[in-house]
């Protein structure tokens, strides 16, 4: 069998073995095969660009080298969208409304709110975590009584 060169990239004496095992074995080159893609479960796809493929004479077995690259399709959709979304709340949301909430917001934490039965360290520490209001902090806490469970009632 005449050996098929790559003019590119020179072979090594490990890709020559490689080859002559596999024309041993049955296996002949596919020159007709520009990319191979294999998709899996989650959207997750492994790609190889240039590949060198050998299949078997009965056709139902095949043997794929090459450099190989992983491409996330859900997360990619997902930065698309989230690249969308940030683009349509830039083009429709006024900057003056937005100053006005972040106002608000700023005079609604230093109102003097009732920490009666609290620890005022438990309050900041469920502020710092969460970045919420001390007057809905301390409602949760007294709801809950307990730092973990309101921070994650907080964020969730």
């Amino acid at each position: 069998m005449a050996e098929i060169e790559n003019p590119i990239k020179k072979q090594t004496k490990q890709e020559k073995k490689v080859r002559e095992a596999m024309a041993k074995v049955g296996l002949v080159p596919v020159n007709d095969i520009f990319r191979f893609t294999l998709r899996q479960k989650g959207g997750l796809l492994i790609v190889v660009a240039e590949p060198e493929v050998y299949a078997s004479p009965s056709g139902e077995t095949y043997a794929i080298f090459g450099e190989t690259t992983f491409d996330d399709m859900s997360q990619a959709r997902a930065t698309k969208a989230a690249k969308n979304v940030d683009e349509i709340t830039k083009a429709v949301a006024p900057e003056e409304p937005v100053e006005e909430i972040v106002a608000e917001t700023v005079s609604n934490d230093d109102e003097e709110v009732d920490l009666q039965g609290l620890d005022p360290k438990d309050v900041e520490i469920v502020m710092k975590e969460t970045k919420a209001p001390k007057a809905k902090v301390v409602e949760v806490l007294k709801k809950t009584g307990d730092i973990v469970t309101a921070v994650l009632e907080l964020t969730m």
